[in-house]
């Protein structure tokens, strides 16, 4: 054990490091419990899953279109400079959520406020960012984003549990209230270390993909929708096939299942030099993850669900990862960021789409309604794949030995360059 533990300890042992490395896992508590807290305290303080549906995907639709703006401001500015705003915008929207959601404001009042929170910056890439400035070998550097990843993992498993918990049995916006606690003293810590802190760098000199887009990042794009969509109801069906169930507090251990399996998913993937081409793969993926999402519609009581949700789970971190492979292989490195924000755009319309239908289903008949609309995502989504599989085909496969064309790593542990943060759903880990 000590053996395996020891490309960490040396990392952490840099001046400054460990300080980041936790602070940061701190800030972007955020990113796995505050959507999932919204969720919940909109549904219990107004007895509407459609209602939190939409709320939710309101806040995710803004989440989508600020990734990449953020994630440049961060870089041309400085992390300070631009997080103290931005988490400040975060957090009003955060007061104001809880404080409407308790005193029963109309709707129109969560939709500002869940505008506002999703100006949270990016979050996910603080730490990576200053691993890469601080760091010079590539296995260091490796080994960093390993921990950067296994840190986000513990997020996603543990996030969705402790908001279901503190929303049904201490109070509807206790989740919320954590979450935005965890980030304040998080960032607080990590900006107040400036000797780690990345240069601002202007890259307003670098080419941009603009409306240009390359057809095979178009597909994976519209690929990303039908996953968006299929993630989206996730949230709001477990919540509701966990109360129909008469344990409403399990939901989101249900939900920290399903992220499980998709860390064991990426970290197996991410083990292997795949021979395969990268489109057939993308058609595999998507074809388990098919059957997953359909097998888990039929759940009939939450022991089959959690099963079932993990190994539905397996195919969801590799999926994605394939997904942005085709970015990496089609534009140039200094156009990474603008091809992932497409792919994230993507996904967080269907994100958005989800929650919303996902929440009037619930509503309008029961939770395995919501189930039936991952179901159809998926299939839809695999649908697509075959479409695009042509178009991806060509976009990525290049003359000479598949040694050339490395796939990029699992999303939990992307540079901090290029790197674009998911939409803050637990499945997508």
């Amino acid at each position: 054990m000590g053996h395996v533990l020891a490309p960490y300890r040396s990392i952490l042992t840099r001046p400054g490091a460990s300080a980041f490395a936790f602070s940061g896992l701190l800030a972007r508590v955020p990113m796995a419990m505050f959507n999932i807290s919204f969720i919940l305290m909109v549904q219990i303080e107004y007895g509407s899953y459609e209602m939190a549906g939409r709320v939710a995907a309101i806040g995710i639709l803004c989440w989508a279109f600020q990734t990449v703006p953020t994630s440049r401001l961060a870089d041309r500015i400085g992390q300070r400079a631009a997080m103290i705003p931005l988490a400040t915008l975060h957090v009003i929207g955060a007061v104001i959520g809880v404080w409407a959601a308790v005193n029963g404001e109309p709707e129109w009042v969560l939709w500002v406020a869940v505008i506002l929170a999703s100006f949270q910056g990016p979050l996910g890439s603080l730490t990576r960012a200053r691993w890469s400035h601080m760091l010079d070998s590539d296995e260091d550097i490796h080994t960093a984003f390993a921990l950067e990843g296994a840190l986000d993992e513990v997020l996603f498993i543990s996030g969705p549990a402790l908001a279901t918990i503190l929303a049904t049995t201490v109070w509807p916006g206790a989740g919320i209230v954590v979450s935005t606690t965890a980030m304040i003293l998080g960032l607080t810590v990590l900006l107040s270390q400036t000797s780690t802190q990345p240069p601002p760098r202007n890259d307003a000199g670098s080419a941009s993909l603009g409306l240009r887009i390359p057809p095979s990042i178009v597909a994976a794009a519209v690929l990303s929708l039908g996953i968006g969509t299929m993630f989206g109801s996730i949230d709001i069906s477990f919540v509701a096939f966990a109360e129909e169930a008469g344990h409403k507090g399990w939901s989101g251990l249900a939900l920290g299942v399903v992220a499980f399996g998709s860390f064991t998913g990426g970290l197996l993937y991410g083990t292997r030099h795949w021979r395969t081409p990268l489109w057939k793969r993308l058609i595999i993926g998507c074809a388990i993850l098919t059957v997953g999402m359909i097998a888990l519609a039929f759940s009939v009581n939450m022991l089959m669900l959690a099963i079932v949700g993990f190994f539905a789970g397996i195919a969801i971190a590799p999926t994605l990862t394939n997904c942005d492979t085709v970015v990496q292989r089609v534009v140039n490195r200094d156009q990474i960021t603008e091809g992932m924000g497409w792919l994230r755009i993507g996904q967080g319309v269907g994100v958005s789409v989800g929650a919303w239908v996902g929440g009037y289903l619930v509503d309008a008949s029961d939770a395995q309604a919501g189930l039936m609309l991952s179901a159809g995502a998926a299939i839809v989504m695999l649908g697509i794949a075959l479409i695009t599989a042509p178009i991806i085909r060509r976009g990525t496969e290049r003359p000479g030995p598949l040694q050339a064309l490395p796939d990029a790593p699992p999303p939990s542990m992307h540079a901090g360059d290029g790197w674009i943060d998911g939409p803050p759903v637990p499945p997508n880990t």
